[in-house]
C-alpha cells in the first residue's frame, strides 16, 4: 500500500489532486472517502466527476439522493459509468437495496466493469462492499480554515499503472504561464498545455526571465537546453 500525503490549500488544489487520481482509475475501482462534514470529500468527488468528461453542473453532493450515477461520454480506462454514494444517512448495507445497489456491484460486493465507485462515509455500509476488494482510501482532516490534509492509501496493483508514479511524486500546482492548476499526472506538468511550455521556453530565448542572483552551473544540471545569453538576462 503507497499512502500519499498532501496539504490542500484550498477547493481548486483537492480538485486537482482528484484529477489526478481520475486520470489512473480503472472499470471496477472503488473509492473510499473517510472525514468529517465540510472536510472537502464533495469536493473532491466534483474534481474527479469533471477531469473524467462529467460537467461541473450535474456534480451535486447526494446527501438526499444517497446515490448519483454520472454516465461519461467517453469511455476512460473502462469506465463508462461513475457512481457516487453518500452513505452518511445509511444504517447498513441492507439500505442500499431500495437503491438499486445490484445495478452498480457484482453479487461479491465489487464493482461492476463498467464502473467506478466513489463512496462518502463507506463504514456505514461496509458490509455491502467485498471484503477481498482492495480499494482506495482517501482522509480529509482539517488543518486550518481553508487547508485541509489529505492522505491517499493506493493499493499495491495501481503501481504498474500509466502515471501513478506521476500522482505519488509531485503536487497539484499552479502552471507559471497562465495560473491555471495543473493536476500532478498531466503529460506537460507543471505547465497546462503545449502552448504555455512553448511560451515559457520563448521567455528564455528572449531572455524575458529575471532572476535574483547570478546563475551557476548547478542550476542547469539536467537542463536538456542550452540557457539564454548571460547578456540578455537581468541580474537584480
Amino acid at each position: 500500500m503507497n499512502t500519499i500525503s498532501r496539504t490542500s490549500t484550498g477547493p481548486d488544489y483537492t480538485a486537482s489532486l482528484a484529477a489526478g487520481l481520475a486520470s489512473i482509475l480503472h472499470a471496477g475501482d472503488i473509492i473510499r472517502l473517510e472525514g468529517d462534514l465540510g472536510a472537502g470529500k464533495t469536493t473532491f468527488v466534483r474534481g474527479l466527476a469533471h477531469a473524467l468528461g462529467v460537467p461541473k453542473g450535474l456534480v451535486s453532493s447526494p446527501t438526499f439522493v444517497l446515490v448519483n450515477e454520472y454516465p461519461l461520454a467517453t469511455e476512460r480506462n473502462g469506465i463508462r459509468r461513475l457512481i457516487h454514494v453518500d452513505a452518511y444517512r445509511l444504517n447498513s448495507g441492507e439500505d442500499l437495496d431500495a437503491l438499486g445497489w445490484d445495478r452498480y456491484v457484482t453479487p461479491e460486493g465489487a464493482a461492476q466493469p463498467d464502473c467506478a465507485i466513489v463512496i462518502e462515509w463507506p463504514i456505514r455500509i461496509a458490509d455491502a462492499l467485498a471484503s477481498g476488494a482492495a480499494p482506495v482510501t482517501i482522509r480529509f482532516n482539517h488543518s486550518g480554515e481553508s487547508a485541509r490534509q489529505i492522505e491517499i492509501d493506493l493499493p499495491d496493483s495501481f503501481a504498474p499503472r500509466p502515471r501513478a508514479t506521476e500522482l505519488a511524486e509531485r503536487e497539484p500546482i499552479r502552471c507559471p504561464i497562465s495560473g491555471v492548476w495543473v493536476e500532478p499526472t498531466r503529460a506537460t506538468y507543471p505547465f497546462a498545455g503545449e502552448k504555455e511550455k512553448l511560451a515559457d521556453l520563448n521567455r528564455w530565448f528572449t531572455g524575458a526571465y529575471s532572476i535574483g542572483r547570478r546563475a551557476t552551473d548547478a542550476d542547469f544540471e539536467n537542463e536538456p537546453l542550452q540557457p539564454p545569453d548571460p547578456e540578455h538576462r537581468s541580474d537584480n
